[in-house]
């Protein structure tokens, strides 16, 4: 590969790379997320970090910061807590990338420095770099098992620029196997050798040579065929013991590319004359500074954000960071982010996304919606249904902070979500519990089946709100009174002028009666406070606070549909 062309692209991709990353990095000082961060300026927000960083660095917290670097970043024990088979995923791609990285791409650098007598060719490199691509192959394959085995239902976000990311990774990680296999088999680098360490590339001097190369290291001569005479490798063995026998090894170690050089030696004679090692080299080096030059635009810029949101979750919990403190960080998590799904496994609302058919509701989801938000994305034209989408996933939340404990990279998803809802709000999308209860319950019974607010017991809603829709579930209900009495909101509500509209056994009577439409819209539903006194108290076993959560869902999916009909006046 000429020289000139290598730098080059190098430093063309090194230079995008860097540039990337001074955009994207600058995102955490320009975007704002949450009312209280719209009055901080971005000077105050430097300072804050610089600040920061400074307190922790030249105070105890140093070490919490050493601890966080070792178990979190390099470790991985966030993850490892939650899902074991991601965490050795994950630990795989970091060491196979990273000793890639050091012991091949920038091996004349490392390599060559930490052991004099380092040749690629040799024992135990040649083991190593295969081993090396394995690992991050087994890695990325574990990624994939891990992620599909706790399936929420619901379609995750995935952007095509993404997955032509890990694509090109793959073919990185290809083209490096097959390169080295057709260097092993090929006959033109045979001779390319021998021209460099013997001063000779004729064929019938070098034969004893080829003949143990042909036997021993796999290179496939198309002229020597028939049995090979063991007079003729003795004499080879005892001239690669003296050219050779310094910088070159037998390739069987190389447990992938010797394997593939074997498959490819009917075709060597073919791949020599099209000058595929050439071709190959530059796909593998021209696909390497790809994928570097748009590392900053992908998802996978994680890799580099991750360690400091590890790092500034490990300096200080978040009630201990000022308000350009958090404004900065909240910035940070939307580029921290994974996507791994597992805050949304262990969502409390994930059933409600499924029943609603509304993704939004999910953890990775409103992080991506709060995004568009802070960016002015999801308040622009045509984008109204998913501005409401939105709007109900994130008011639907329970904050039960789940996502906060569970996330392997720290993020403090609870103050998150409080600052989009802040955001929602002053855009003029509030929570679905005020624009349902803006509206009595009989007015939206009648919106949706005029004059009889009657719903039947096999309805199509049955499949997302079971328990509402199945008589089993609260026909036991004796009207004891138990659940009401019990009810905070039924006590708090007798010591304000507001009250409720439906206690909690008369929204269960409305059920046993098939009225299910008029409880949609009541405000016991919309002010219960899912503490589930009700349901542990109830003699009859029936489950009211589930069956609360399930029509506040219910209520979201059909009411919505109806929302700002002029009839509702």
């Amino acid at each position: 590969m000429s020289s000139t062309l290598f730098q080059t692209a190098l430093y063309a991709s090194l230079a995008l790379c860097a540039l990337g990353l001074v955009w994207r990095v600058s995102a955490w000082f320009r975007v704002r997320i949450g009312p209280d961060a719209r009055d901080v300026a971005l000077s105050q927000r430097v300072a804050a970090v610089f600040r920061g960083a400074a307190a922790a660095l030249l105070s105890r917290r140093v070490f919490h910061l050493l601890g966080a670097f070792v178990l979190d970043v390099l470790l991985l024990r966030r993850l490892f807590a939650n899902e074991k088979l991601r965490w050795l995923g994950h630990l795989l791609i970091l060491v196979g990338f990273t000793l890639l990285l050091l012991m091949h791409a920038l091996a004349g650098v490392v390599t060559a420095k930490l052991f004099p007598a380092y040749q690629p060719t040799l024992d135990p490199y040649l083991f190593l770099r295969d081993l090396f691509g394995v690992m991050v192959l087994t890695g990325v394959a574990l990624l994939f098992f891990g992620r599909s085995r706790r399936p929420t239902g619901l379609a995750q976000l995935r952007r095509p620029i993404d997955a032509v990311f890990v694509a090109l990774l793959g073919f990185v990680l290809a083209t490096g196997f097959l390169l080295q296999a057709d260097k092993i088999a090929s006959p033109r680098a045979f001779y390319r050798m021998a021209e460099q360490f013997t001063g000779s590339t004729d064929p019938e001097k070098l034969r004893p040579l080829r003949v143990l190369w042909a036997s021993e290291f796999g290179v496939a001569f198309s002229d020597l065929k028939g049995p090979i005479e063991q007079t003729l490798v003795d004499e080879g063995r005892e001239l690669h013991r003296d050219a050779c026998a310094s910088c070159h090894a037998k390739p069987a170690s190389a447990f992938i590319s010797y394997p593939v050089a074997r498959v490819l030696s009917p075709v060597t004679r073919l791949l020599d004359e099209i000058r595929a090692d050439a071709w190959l080299l530059y796909f593998h080096v021209f696909a390497c500074f790809l994928g570097l030059a748009s590392l900053p635009f992908t998802r996978f810029f994680h890799a580099v954000v991750n360690p400091v949101s590890l790092l500034v979750n490990g300096a200080a919990p978040s009630r201990e960071f000022s308000v350009a403190g958090r404004a900065s960080r909240r910035a940070l998590a939307i580029d921290a982010c994974v996507r791994c799904g597992i805050c949304d496994a262990r969502c409390s609302v994930a059933p409600l996304a499924r029943y609603l058919g509304n993704p939004g509701l999910l953890p990775s989801h409103k992080l991506i919606a709060t995004a568009a938000l802070a960016s002015g994305r999801l308040l622009r034209p045509g984008h109204e249904y998913d501005a409401l989408r939105a709007a109900d996933g994130a008011f639907l939340c329970t904050d039960c902070g789940r996502c906060t404990t569970r996330c392997p990279v720290g993020l403090d998803l609870e103050d998150l979500w409080e600052a989009g809802r802040g955001d929602l709000t002053a855009a003029g999308l509030p929570a679905p519990a005020q624009w349902v209860q803006a509206r009595p319950a009989l007015a939206w019974a009648e919106s949706l089946e005029p004059g009889t607010a009657q719903h039947s017991f096999s309805d199509p809603d049955a499949s997302c709100a079971p328990l509402s829709a199945d008589r089993r579930t609260f026909s036991r209900c004796v009207q004891c009174q138990t659940c009401t009495n019990v009810c905070p909101v039924v006590a708090h509500s007798n010591d304000t002028d507001r009250g409720v509209d439906l206690t909690p056994q008369k929204v269960m009577n409305l059920l046993r009666l098939g009225l299910r439409d008029l409880t949609l819209g009541s405000r016991m539903v919309w002010d219960c406070a899912t503490c589930y006194q009700c349901q542990e108290n109830c003699p009859e076993g029936i489950r009211v606070a589930d069956i609360m959560c399930e029509l506040r869902a219910l209520a979201v999916h059909r009411l919505g549909s109806v929302r700002g009909r002029r009839e509702l006046s």
